[in-house]
């Protein structure tokens, strides 16, 4: 009954994978995924296992032979159950006939595995950042803690940024255009480099070279179309829920500091440099006050050291450090005398 049950978990795991990464894919579906991974830690590890799982199948899928060998594969992952093989090998089998399936219909390919278009996942994990060469020649940053998938064709260069931070460096390549996807927003350029950062609330482009095209993108289920165009320097907003867009220009310098190793702030509303800050640091920083939330900060820090960090702020704003632990420094309004 285990097995079974375990079996299941990593079969629904590969199918709400594939309906996440299918054009078509609603926010409904995107939510009643979050709320399903929420429910127990056995569904977010089989997820995880699907994602590792599938990325490198995708990598390979358009190898005929590989498909011919995954395709037995699933065919005797199925036929095996009568004879009651191992369980870890059953349920490894059925995770693979089911990933296989998943990734055919991510890519939109028939059984034949015949599509040019390969899938390949990326992340960054922990408090290292990574460097990615795409096999056009492009280059892409990731920050920490951060994720995309990558989809390339000879029609068409795809990328979707599943969470986090990343500076791309688009080579020029006028045939195929190149468009990040992220929570409802498709950014296009040709030959360019800019960066796109996704939280739970905001998507933000910020243009360092040439020029991009916004707009929402295929997968967004609702609302208006819209479009920009920056120019460098510029910087847009989108609130994923509403899709109100707020255009500014900004310090390119400052916006993609993290690059360097640096975290460059200036009249920075406390708040927003903290959560930068937290990004990187192992001792994270916590608003005891929140009155202190839109103070302005200034200065240029190395990253994942919040120590400094907070005796700065604290020599020029009214505020003192309390220790929290090994794990957490707060900071509380002092009265200056």
């Amino acid at each position: 009954m285990e097995s079974m049950n375990r079996e299941r978990t990593l079969q629904e795991a590969a199918r709400r994978y594939a309906r996440l990464h299918a054009n078509d894919c609603t926010q409904d579906e995107r939510d009643a995924t979050t709320e399903w991974l929420a429910e127990c830690p056995e569904r977010r590890h089989a997820y995880e296992l699907a994602d590792r799982v599938s990325a490198d199948v995708s990598a390979l899928a358009h190898d005929d032979r590989l498909g011919q060998k995954l395709r037995a594969l699933a065919d005797e992952a199925y036929a095996v159950r009568a004879v009651q093989p191992p369980r870890r090998w059953r349920v490894g089998a059925g995770l693979a006939a089911s990933l296989f399936v998943a990734v055919l219909a991510w890519q939109g390919t028939s059984p034949t595995v015949t599509d040019s278009l390969q899938s390949v996942a990326y992340e960054s994990t922990g408090a290292e950042r990574r460097a990615v060469k795409l096999d056009d020649g492009s280059t892409v940053e990731l920050d920490v803690d951060s994720r995309i998938a990558v989809r390339m064709s000879a029609e068409r260069r795809e990328i979707e940024l599943m969470s986090g931070r990343a500076m791309f460096d688009v080579a020029h390549d006028p045939d195929r255009p190149f468009s990040v996807t992220a929570a409802g927003s498709r950014t296009t350029a040709l030959g360019t480099k800019f960066q796109v950062w996704r939280d739970d609330v905001n998507v933000e482009v910020t243009l360092a070279e040439g020029s991009v095209a916004i707009d929402r993108s295929e997968r967004s289920s609702s609302g208006d179309a819209w479009s920009e165009r920056l120019s460098p320097g510029e910087q847009l907003s989108i609130d994923t829920s509403t899709q109100r867009r707020l255009r500014r220009v900004v310090d390119v310098n400052m916006s993609t500091s993290w690059m360097h190793g640096r975290h460059i702030f200036r009249g920075t509303p406390l708040h927003a440099a903290i959560d930068e800050v937290n990004r990187y640091a192992t001792r994270k920083i916590r608003l005891g006050d929140a009155s202190l939330a839109n103070l302005s900060v200034a200065g240029n820090f190395i990253v994942g050291d919040s120590e400094v960090i907070v005796d700065a702020f604290a020599a020029v704003l009214p505020l003192r450090a309390v220790d929290g632990g090994d794990r957490e420094i707060i900071l509380i309004r002092s009265v200056r005398q």
